[in-house]
């Protein structure tokens, strides 16, 4: 395994990837927060089909965020890392307020390694 502490460069690539346009999210995560009321939400990338909790169904999110958590598996083998050392891989989410597109979008990443600590990227955007 690579160096524990490197997990902090992990979550800021997976971060800055997903607040990106390259990350697709955009404006589709939005539009699916507004449409719950909801100004944010947290979603494990590491679940096999990951989604917001209580969020309508949006296939361009869903597609969207299948290749946001294939990313964060490639980004996470960039450093040196397998999924198994990894337990989490929660990826926070925030539109900016003042953009009523849905394009700016406010991210965070936080790890969990196997040894239970915690590794944040603080929030992006």
């Amino acid at each position: 395994m690579a160096k524990e502490r490197s997990l902090s460069g992990v979550a800021h690539d997976i971060a800055h990837h997903a607040g990106s346009a390259l990350g697709y999210l955009t404006p589709h995560l939005a539009k699916a927060l507004w449409g719950a009321a909801l100004e944010t939400t947290a979603i494990e990338l590491l679940d096999d089909q990951p989604y917001p909790p209580v969020v309508a169904e949006m296939r361009p999110l869903r597609l969207a965020l299948q290749a946001m958590r294939q990313t964060a598996l490639d980004i996470l083998q960039k450093y040196g890392f397998t999924r198994s050392d990894v337990l989490s891989i929660k990826l926070h989410g925030t539109p900016a307020p003042w953009d009523n597109t849905g394009y700016l979008l406010h991210t965070r990443v936080v790890i969990t390694s196997v040894k239970r600590r915690e590794f944040d990227s603080g929030w992006l955007g």
